[in-house]
């Protein structure tokens, strides 16, 4: 699935169990993007939030592991709190990039049951502050 507001561009799998979009997942993702632009002018370019939850509103209780930063927001369901953040990064690019190549069996103990990534769109008066700055 892939949708768009007025400061993000998200893509995100279906869940591997209920065969659909999850709400819950896209709820936290739109929340996460709201909480990195409100930060984004009091925060270094390379700020960064991770961490863990339970997504509430899932119909499994799917935990989910989220690393947030200016120039990207990925969220992963259904792995452990303890996941290898690189992998699961490496993983998510051979999906949702093709120019990242692909990965060999077993890369992943356990496959996330959906994943989405969010990237900032350029905002017009965003920009042209930076380039006065410079």
């Amino acid at each position: 699935m892939i949708w768009k507001t007025d400061t993000h561009l998200f893509s995100a799998t279906l869940c591997q169990q209920t065969g659909e979009p999850c709400p819950a997942l896209a709820r936290m993702a739109e929340k996460l993007a709201g909480a990195m632009t409100t930060a984004a002018p009091m925060t270094a370019e390379d700020f960064k939030v991770e961490g863990t939850c339970t997504l509430e509103h899932c119909p499994s209780g799917c935990a989910a592991r989220f690393e947030a930063g200016h120039g990207r927001i990925r969220v992963f369901c259904g792995v452990d709190a303890d996941a290898d953040g690189d992998r699961l990064n490496q993983f998510a690019d051979m999906l949702l990039h093709p120019e990242a190549g692909f990965l060999p069996s077993g890369w992943l103990t356990r496959m996330p049951c959906a994943l989405l990534e969010g990237i900032p769109i350029e905002q017009p008066a965003r920009t042209a502050a930076h380039h006065a700055a410079l």
